[in-house]
């Protein structure tokens, strides 16, 4: 893959934070002193092999998110735009403001606050052996059971298992070709790497991070404070 092919970051921040219970959008919460977007911005920011940002929040919070680019200092911002009602359509609406010569793209969730530099370097490279997407992935520790309502159906083999995590890379090509064919499909992606998988593309994973947890209960965010 050529050095200077273009790699945009769309950060993923529109979800309400229900869980939460804040009364305002997750991304929106504070954390370690700020909001829980702070990090993922500045991780998009201070990285060397990201041209570009795109943020995507839930409507009517584009502005609060473009001024907290401006207190961050950051100079990457393209746009913050309006989400939609499923994650997938969130990152369709940040994919349609990239520019046309964007050649990768990383998404990122803005509830995973501490993903690291070297998380996002390790997903860019492994699009260098051929895949139209690459995804961190940990192993999953704990027993997993199939369930039909409350009875156990199932238990299976943990260690074909994999819990994946954001920052995600990709192919610009290949996912805005996946997102085309997918249509309708988008209500139930959880992840855009599942959007490519549906379409027959090939998804490779590279070693996540344990401390890279997902906010999205109270507890959640006291852990993430804790490791900060």
């Amino acid at each position: 893959m050529p050095e200077e092919v273009s790699t945009w970051a769309i950060v993923v921040a529109g979800g309400e934070g229900a869980r939460l219970g804040a009364g305002r959008p997750k991304a929106f919460v504070g954390f370690a002193g700020r909001v829980l977007l702070a990090p993922a911005i500045e991780l998009m920011e201070n990285h060397p092999a990201v041209d570009g940002i795109v943020v995507v929040v839930p409507a009517g919070w584009e502005e609060p998110a473009t001024l907290l680019s401006d207190e961050l200092a950051v100079g990457k911002l393209r746009s913050a735009v309006a989400g939609g009602a499923t994650r997938a359509r969130s990152v369709a609406a940040g994919l349609a403001e990239l520019p046309a010569e964007a050649g990768i793209v990383l998404v990122h969730d803005a509830a995973r606050p501490l993903a690291s530099p070297q998380l996002v370097s390790r997903v860019l490279e492994g699009l260098a052996g051929g895949a139209d997407g690459v995804v961190p992935a940990v192993p999953v520790a704990d027993t997993v059971k199939r369930l039909d309502g409350e009875r156990v159906v199932e238990t299976l083999d943990r260690s074909a298992l994999r819990a994946v995590q954001t920052p995600q890379a990709f192919l610009a090509g290949s996912l805005r070709r996946a997102y085309a064919q997918a249509a309708g499909g988008l209500d139930t992606a959880t992840d855009c790497a599942s959007v490519l998988e549906a379409a027959g593309m090939l998804v490779v994973t590279v070693a996540g991070e344990r401390v890279n947890i997902k906010v999205t209960e109270p507890d959640d965010l006291r852990l993430a404070e804790s490791l900060r």
